[in-house]
């Protein structure tokens, strides 16, 4: 526009039409550009084959890594000592860096998809505190869980266990590297004798190695077939658990508490309320996990909720009525563990193994006190998960759980003969996680879309509203430009030609 080229009529058409465009456009994006940007976010996020979220869903793109810690039990040969506590130091971290890819995945019309998940660790050295040469004493769990099932066998069956055990390497403890506990495994005598008894006691062992996570690494044979709602028809529902290995309920605990819910921690719902609980789903425990907001943080400039497990998360009735499903049935209703621990037993093949938080973490004391060693450290050993809530995108994650074995006398049995009665911490699982920079960025500009159409809004009203003033002003006071003789000579002789 050139107002010198222009009349006044002309000069006002451009203000006063600029100005009630600037407006208009303002009025549009202060009202309806929010709740547009914010329906055409929460658009993308339902779970679609080729979609921007199945991208971050199918391959985790945020690092997560594992932080495996070890009980070294410094003073076994004086187990059968009266007053004297085992003892277990924390040996560790020894931190692997966890791969994760969904594998087999299955669309399905009802807006489910199901998968299975595959997880690779590779040891990072630089950021652990320990090697995996580390020589470590650890209670002999095939001998204690064979052991602990023979409780019930009569006199003379245990008899002749007790001689099959002591002559085909049962042992209270052995020692063994960090790495063959973990991932490589050992050979085990006792178990490779009770693979070729061949009988309906020993059916499920597979291996003559031992180590925690043996043929764990690199594949999708574990943990099962999980299948979740992929929001497509109801938002509220991306993420959720519906299935597990085709079943929806686990058949470990009773009731509610085997009842399949929850996340897998790959995907959580989005528009949470701030008292809303998380609730996941472990596949090594075989029950759910309740984890209650806690507090507001800020990480990497977003806003987000954190939540925390609580000291009731692995209670079986002694503080919460509600959770007595977690008790296996044949302790009911006066052998039940106390606050702090849920008996894991029914999804690890009847072995005495516990769960609990880190290091006894909110336990009832009688649990730490049989033995003496490492302490809690809250700031280490919580259980938490920071999320903002609108887009349900975990930002940090600290998933601690420790597991422990409770090893029990039994006059019966040599090993065990004279010991003292102690829950023996075996490894703490700490899996960590917090949002990269670029993935940060993401979701920042997905969160502030709404508020950058909204300003711009007000920005152009303001534009706007200037402009017709300044063109009212002009107007009342009459100060537009005015063209001289000759300039509108000239302008008409162009036009002309």
């Amino acid at each position: 526009m050139c107002c010198r080229c222009c009349g006044e009529t002309q000069q006002k058409v451009w203000v006063f039409g600029l100005g009630l465009l600037f407006v208009i456009s303002g009025l549009v994006c202060t009202i309806w550009w929010p709740s547009y940007a914010e329906a055409m976010i929460y658009k993308t996020l339902p779970l679609k084959d080729g979609g921007r979220t199945y991208d971050k869903w199918s391959i985790t793109p945020i690092p997560v890594y594992l932080h495996m810690y070890l009980f070294n039990w410094t003073n076994p040969e004086q187990a059968r000592v009266a007053g004297v506590k085992p003892n277990f130091d924390r040996v560790g971290p020894y931190v692997f860096r966890e791969d994760k890819i969904k594998q087999n995945i299955t669309w399905f019309p009802n807006n489910t998809v199901s998968f299975r998940p595959e997880r690779t660790w590779f040891f990072e050295p630089e950021m652990s505190g320990g090697t995996l040469e580390d020589v470590i004493t650890c209670p002999h769990l095939p001998s204690i869980a064979a052991s602990n099932a023979a409780r019930k066998f009569n006199k003379l069956i245990k008899f002749f266990f007790n001689v099959a055990l002591n002559t085909n390497g049962g042992a209270l403890y052995q020692t063994h590297t960090a790495n063959e506990w973990l991932f490589e495994g050992f050979y085990d005598e006792f178990l490779d004798y009770a693979m070729k008894l061949n009988n309906s006691e020993t059916a499920n062992i597979k291996s003559n190695r031992f180590a925690w996570f043996l043929d764990r690494n690199g594949t999708s044979d574990f943990e099962g077939t999980f299948t979740i709602n992929t929001g497509v028809k109801d938002l509220r529902e991306m993420g959720e658990l519906k299935y597990w290995n085709g079943q929806n309920h686990t058949g470990y605990f009773e009731g509610e508490c085997g009842k399949i819910n929850g996340s897998t921690a790959d995907l959580f719902v989005p528009k949470r309320a701030a008292d809303e609980w998380i609730t996941i789903f472990i596949r090594d425990t075989c029950r759910i996990i309740n984890l209650v907001p806690v507090g507001t943080e800020v990480i990497e400039g977003i806003e987000a909720i954190r939540y925390e497990t609580q000291p009731d998360t692995y209670d079986s009735g002694d503080l919460n009525p509600d959770m007595k499903c977690y008790c296996p049935k044949e302790r009911q209703p006066d052998n039940c563990p106390k606050s702090g621990m849920t008996d894991i037993g029914p999804c690890s093949d009847g072995a005495p193994m516990y769960m609990s938080h880190a290091n006894f973490m909110y336990a009832d004391p009688s649990y730490e006190n049989t033995t003496t060693g490492t302490k809690p450290d809250p700031d280490n050993d919580v259980f938490f998960i920071t999320m903002e809530p609108r887009l349900g995108v975990p930002l940090e994650v600290n998933a601690a759980v420790q597991v422990s074995l409770l090893i029990q006398p039994d006059k019966d049995i040599s090993i065990l003969k004279g010991v003292q009665t102690f829950y023996a911490p075996m490894f703490v699982i700490n899996s960590k996680a917090r949002i990269t920079k670029e993935v940060a960025g993401e979701v920042k500009l997905a969160l502030s879309l709404p508020d950058i159409g909204f300003y711009m809004g007000i920005a152009f009203l303001c534009l706007g509203a200037l402009m017709i003033a300044i063109g009212f002003y002009l107007s009342c006071t009459n100060k537009w430009y005015k063209p001289k003789l000759d300039e509108r000579n000239l302008i008409n002789e162009g036009q002309k030609q």
